[in-house]
């Protein structure tokens, strides 16, 4: 069967290796991922600030869910999108 999120969105900054972690697991997935770069987008910051109250990335966003850090989440984040 297909995996249940079909899209996440990655809040992340250029060189950040656990951001880059969480893309190529999602992408390689399927996943559908919008990354957001908060080093370059001051809109991503904004949506981010207002999402979690501060700037921390990565933050991977799963049906409404946000996960501070992909290390430290991989476990949850992969049973939202195991096949």
């Amino acid at each position: 069967q297909p995996s249940r999120v079909k899209r996440a969105l990655l809040f992340t900054m250029e060189g950040n290796a656990d951001g880059e972690a969480a893309l190529a697991y999602l992408q390689a997935r399927g996943v559908a991922v919008d990354v957001r770069d908060v080093g370059k987008d001051p809109d991503a910051s904004l949506d981010l600030f207002k999402r979690i109250g501060r700037l921390a990335v990565p933050a991977v966003v799963i049906d409404e869910r946000v996960f501070l850090g992909y290390g430290a989440h991989k476990d949850e984040i992969e049973s939202l999108v195991r096949d």
